[in-house]
């Protein structure tokens, strides 16, 4: 199964074949707090081929540093760094790319 590693505490987050990330807290698999964040932030998705990001947020999400464009899908490659915002301290590392099990 496909998973993400925060950089900043070296935690292994597991994705789920459709998994959200935000601060609404009951809404989303993975809940990243700060006043940047949207309460639904972005999506990662196996379309059945690969594993996809989606940016559906107000503030941008950003790969390698770069933003992606909003509500277009993004695929994934092993070694990519995410980060929810520009001014968001935490950032998640693709550390496996397996489809989901």
């Amino acid at each position: 199964m496909a998973h993400l590693l925060l950089t900043q505490t070296n935690d292994h987050i597991l994705l789920k074949s459709k998994h959200r990330f935000g601060r609404a807290e009951s809404e989303v698999d993975t809940l990243v707090l700060g006043i940047e964040i949207s309460r639904h932030h972005a999506v990662i998705a196996w379309t059945g081929e690969h594993w996809t990001l989606r940016d559906i947020s107000k503030n941008g999400v950003f790969v390698n540093q770069l933003k992606i464009s909003p509500d277009a899908d993004r695929v994934l490659n092993l070694g990519d760094v995410i980060t929810f915002s520009d001014l968001h301290p935490h950032s998640f590392i693709v550390s496996c790319l397996a489809p989901p099990g």
